[in-house]
């Protein structure tokens, strides 16, 4: 099972899903004017710029789950994590925490979501962040079982085996200089 989660985008995952199936969870990484927030289970693209709480009841209304992306990651130009108020005050907006990512460079980042999402009983998922194919696969979350299911994954994120590798420097720099390239060419 992989979860597919564009930023601001769903056409990537929709296309996977009809390739795939129930291999994929159809999902979006959502820039809310608070930070991101992480659809899955969506079935058609959530508006970026609304608030947290209002792009909370977007996604509930699609009957999707909520994860927190990288809650503690404070540097980079393109990740905004959600503000902090929003995380500690709302913690039943979020289904599930991501504990580890792969581009994550902020010093202990990972280790205090590990123990947030501990602290609050949250589900906890991983994130290779990929941004090419060849990222795939050194950061993910073993499931023992998953009958596909929201319900399902939940349980199992209690007790997956996370397999965690950052992602080193040369793909970073790879993808930094393909979006100077993208950009030159919009």
């Amino acid at each position: 099972m992989l979860a597919i989660t564009d930023h601001d985008e769903i056409k990537g995952a929709h296309e996977a899903k009809k390739l795939f199936d129930r291999n994929i969870i159809v999902g979006e990484e959502i820039k809310s004017s608070e930070g991101e927030i992480v659809g899955l289970f969506l079935k058609k693209f959530v508006e970026p710029g609304m608030t947290a709480e209002k792009t909370v009841e977007e996604i509930r209304r699609q009957d999707g789950l909520i994860m927190v992306p990288h809650p503690f990651k404070r540097t980079g130009n393109l990740d905004s994590p959600i503000r902090q108020e929003i995380l500690f005050e709302n913690t039943d907006f979020f289904d599930i925490v991501e504990v580890f990512n792969a581009r994550n460079r902020t010093y202990g980042a990972n280790e205090k979501a590990r123990r947030f999402a501990d602290a609050n009983g949250k589900p906890v998922a991983v994130g290779s962040d990929a941004h090419a194919i060849y990222e795939l696969g050194a950061t993910f979350a073993m499931l023992k079982s998953w009958d596909g299911r929201k319900e399902s994954l939940i349980a199992q994120l209690h007790t997956a085996s996370l397999s965690c590798q950052s992602i080193h420097f040369i793909p970073r720099l790879i993808t930094k200089v393909m979006r100077e390239i993208k950009k030159m060419n919009s």
